[in-house]
């Protein structure tokens, strides 16, 4: 007898076993042959599915073939265009299975195009990569190449077709079908007809009996695989029976030796074994844990007993974490996972439970949770957290008779100090203005920093005028702290919204807006003060009704409901010039135009404007681009621009793409900045006035005259209109002063050579006056009330009378 080796000795088996060698060979093979056959099952499916693909696109194809033979027949016969279009649009199915086919043949493959062929053939989406698939793997099968053939010899006559329709369509155009014509181009049609139907019925037989050869062959080959893994199965199956009954004596040295907690209890929650893993997990000896209860070693919050308190297995058998006890009496975290092993009796039932010890791995999620849940720079709740609270506090309030108050804060002066003293002051000064306000708050609230500088304070139990009075208190203190950075010192001020938080909250977001917005308000009234939320506030009233202004002019520009509307600028001296001025309309969402006088100012005001302007400049510029006919007789057309778009890079870089793109518009245009724009922000208008100038584009100061300085800087400033604000033409006739003025800007704009345009002209006798003092164009409702872009479009240029020949 053999002497085994060392590690023999103490596993209890010897891994020279022949059985327990090829066990996994065994099983492998099992696998492989279940796989195969598996596999051999969905190929016969996948086959019998793509050829039955393959047939209903055919019906498809067919159907759309007779559909546009059919159609130009009476195309030919009526040359109504509705029956062009439907063979068109007929002709489009078998056109794009061709294209899906050119696209399958290439090298390399263009799956893209070919997906897009066959969903343009009027196949099913589903359907599309089993005809990919098909057509890539049996394309040179038996059968299926007689079926290709076949179709390429149909893609022939259909090319013929479309081609007959275009020649139908030319005569038809060109006035040239007569009753000898339409006669052959119908036989023709006829003809092209009965060959396709013979292709069409020779393609789905072959396709048939390909289909019925390789589903039959594939099914043989699926009977023996099964015959074999069968035969197979029972074999494993005999060797593996024999072989658990060898190793019932390894099991135990397994059970002894794992690395994970085992123990065995009996019904009434005795251990009646366990190993030395769950020993060193409970830090007790393993002797000792036999014979002890259940009760002994789990925590009680976690023994789960029935009404008569004895152990319920049900709910104990069910996976998930539990707390074990150790020797010292300290819980440990593990994972628990119990099955019972049912004897021959109730009383011989035992309970297998394998233990894990995770509690490493709760601290790290735990820690991973505080982390999703809190800002790190200064340990506050994040955003996230934060609407989460408050949806939970807004359910709390709309189930009870408690009431909340929310408070919005945010930092007057963060700015100065980022900028002055660098971002790491910036980061101490949040991490100390945190604390100061956390500091401020009794037990129940809480704070959180939303993002930036901005931060959601919750009062717990506040009305409104309860939270008034705390956030007074809480910026009061806030207001004498201050923070000291490299000998600088900088006070906490904030401003501070308060929304109170009842029934009528519906959720966390319009609670956050309603703070916001009492927040923006005591900014704007000065900043460094608390403002309350109340919906009879005609202000907060105000700030609404703008926000809901820029909210439905954002959706107009996404859905393309902005109109363009022009009126026309005429010169004064008799030429027969064209320019106009863009103005722009909102197509309200039950169809009536909104002038901008109700949105214009609300998107002004809150930043939203240079995204206006930028849709209507690519508006303008597409619908000029479309019409060249216009385009050639057109002198110039105007578009307003405001302040933030002539200082935004991203809109000037827009521009100058537009214009790089459609270089022949750009001495078409005329670019209208008004004069207050280009007083604040001098530096900013300069360069896109001569970014615009170098590109061929033309500048207008507009509403000149309504600055201080206006004369001041125009001998520098590189514009070649001066547009007169109309302040000054509107009373014309009635105050001298006004003409003198008037008269002074026209000989300004001679001297420096800019041409001047006087603006709301209403009457002809200021046409008149304006003509006398030399000025060179006039724009008011006294020479045309604007209409669409479009219908000016259309009218111009005039459509000229030869009297020649009329």
């Amino acid at each position: 007898m053999t002497r085994k080796s060392n590690s023999e000795a103490s596993t209890g088996f010897s891994f020279k076993d022949a059985t327990l060698r090829k066990l996994p060979a065994r099983v492998r093979a099992l696998i492989v042959l279940s796989a195969l056959g598996a596999l051999l099952t969905v190929t016969v499916l996948e086959i019998q599915a793509g050829a039955t693909a393959y047939i209903v696109g055919e019906n498809h194809w067919s159907k759309a073939q007779q559909q546009a033979v059919h159609s130009l027949y009476r195309y030919a016969t009526h040359a109504d265009p509705i029956d062009l279009q439907r063979a068109r649009e007929a002709l489009a199915v078998p056109l794009g299975d061709r294209q899906a086919r050119l696209a399958l043949e290439r090298r390399p493959v263009n799956l893209h195009l070919a997906r897009e062929g066959f969903r343009q053939g009027g196949n099913a989406p589903e359907d599309i990569d089993r005809l990919i698939r098909m057509y890539r793997l049996f394309a040179g099968a038996p059968y299926f190449r007689e079926s290709v053939r076949i179709w390429r010899e149909a893609e022939v006559d259909i090319l013929q077709v479309a081609a007959l329709a275009e020649e139908i369509h030319q005569d038809v155009v060109q006035q040239r079908l007569d009753p000898a014509r339409t006669g052959a181009y119908q036989r023709r049609l006829l003809l092209l007809d009965e060959r396709l139907r013979v292709a069409e019925i020779a393609f789905s037989r072959s396709l048939v009996d390909g289909a019925r050869v390789m589903r039959l062959a594939l099914i043989g080959v699926s009977i023996v695989a099964f015959v074999a893994l069968t035969w197979y199965a029972l074999a494993v199956m005999r060797r593996t029976l024999r072989h658990v009954r060898e190793t019932e004596s390894e099991f135990r040295v397994a059970f002894h030796q794992a690395v994970v907690g085992m123990l065995k209890l009996d019904r009434r929650g005795r251990v009646t074994r366990a190993n030395e893993a769950l020993a060193k997990i409970l830090d007790h000896p393993l002797e000792e844990l036999k014979g002890l209860s259940l009760g002994a070693i789990l925590h009680p919050q976690d023994l789960q007993l029935t009404a008569a308190g004895a152990i319920d297995w049900l709910r104990m058998l069910e996976p998930g974490d539990r707390r074990l006890l150790r020797g010292d009496g300290k819980a440990v975290w593990v994972r628990w996972t119990a099955s019972m092993i049912v004897g021959g009796q109730a009383d011989a039932d035992r309970i297998f439970v394998v233990v894990e010890d995770v509690s490493k791995a709760r601290e790290l999620a735990s820690e991973i949770a505080h982390q999703a849940s809190h800002d790190e720079l200064t340990g506050l709740i994040n955003r996230r957290e934060i609407e989460r609270r408050l949806s939970q506090a807004i359910a709390e309030v709309q189930h009870g008779t408690m009431r909340h108050s929310l408070c919005f804060v945010d930092l007057d002066q963060f700015k100065v100090v980022n900028d002055t003293c660098g971002h790491a002051a910036g980061d101490q000064f949040l991490r100390q203005f945190s604390a100061t306000l956390a500091a401020q708050l009794r037990g129940g609230d809480w704070v959180g920093r939303l993002g930036g500088d901005e931060f959601a304070v919750l009062l717990e139990g506040a009305s409104l005028e309860d939270a008034e009075r705390a956030a007074v208190r809480i910026h009061e203190r806030l207001w004498q702290s201050t923070f000291h950075w490299a000998g600088r010192k900088f006070a906490m001020g904030c401003s501070i919204g308060v929304a109170e938080m009842n029934r009528g909250t519906v959720d966390s977001d319009l609670l956050l807006r309603a703070a916001d917005t009492a927040c923006y308000l005591a900014k704007e009234e000065g900043r460094n003060r608390v403002r309350c939320y109340r919906d009879s506030d005609r202000a907060i009233a105000r700030r609404h009704n703008e926000l809901e202004w820029v909210a439905q002019t954002q959706l107009a520009i996404a859905e393309n409901r902005l109109l363009l509307y022009a009126q026309r600028i005429q010169p004064l001296n008799g030429e027969d010039r064209l320019q106009y001025e863009v103005l722009v309309r909102l197509a309200g969402e039950e169809g009536q135009v909104v002038l901008p006088g109700f949105f214009l100012p609300a998107m002004e005001r809150y930043g939203q404007v240079s995204a206006l302007d930028r849709h209507v400049v690519g508006l303008v510029f597409a619908q000029i681009a479309g019409h060249p006919e216009h385009l050639d007789y057109l002198d110039l057309c105007h578009i307003n621009l405001s302040a933030q778009s002539i200082v935004d890079t991203g809109f000037l870089e827009y521009v100058v793409g537009l214009l790089d793109e459609k270089p022949a518009l750009a001495h078409k245009i005329c670019f209208e900045i008004t004069e207050t724009a280009v007083i604040g922000n001098l530096a900013d208008a300069r360069g896109f006035i001569d970014a615009m100038r170098a590109r061929g584009c033309r500048i207008a100061l507009d509403d000149f005259g309504s600055g201080l300085s206006s004369f001041g800087y125009l001998k520098s400033l590189p514009v070649d209109v001066l547009k007169i604000d109309g302040a000054f033409i509107r009373d014309l006739g009635k105050d001298d002063v006004d003409l003198a003025l008037v008269r002074s800007i026209g000989q300004v704009g001679r001297a420096l050579g800019k041409t001047t345009i006087a603006e709301w002209v209403e009457t002809e006798a200021a046409m008149t006056q304006l003509a006398e003092v030399g000025i060179d164009y006039a724009q008011g409702y006294a020479i045309h009330v604007p209409c669409p872009l479009l219908e000016l479009m259309q009218a111009w240029p005039p459509v000229r009378v030869n009297l020649a020949t009329a």
